[in-house]
């Protein structure tokens, strides 16, 4: 599955690795060391959460909002980097087609 998402998902997808049931031994499928490890191969953060007990839920959605937040912030952080280099150039090419003498101009346009 993370393949997957490797292949198909955005460049910027933001991914956390969530391992349920942390309440219930019996049922674990998956050892806590197992899930740090696949996790850590991927590149991502790894929780064990129980819906049962609320254990790490309110931790998992707070490092999965500051994740997009900090793509959104790299995004917007780009895209102002774009605006001021064009508004830098559009700045260029109106001092170069000011006129020259002093002469006014007779439209904004």
């Amino acid at each position: 599955w993370a393949s997957d998402v490797d292949e198909f998902a955005p460049d910027d997808v933001q991914t956390v690795l969530v391992g349920n049931k942390a309440d219930n031994e019996f049922r674990r499928q998956v050892t806590k060391d197992q899930g740090y490890k696949l996790a850590e191969h991927y590149g991502m953060d790894f929780f064990e959460t129980s819906a049962s007990t609320s254990s790490n839920i309110n931790e998992l959605f707070i490092r999965m909002t500051e994740l997009v937040l900090l793509a959104h912030r790299r995004n917007v952080d780009d895209l102002l980097g774009s605006l001021d280099d064009y508004l830098d150039k559009a700045a260029l090419e109106e001092e170069k087609g000011s006129p020259e003498n002093g002469a006014q101009r007779t439209c904004a346009c």
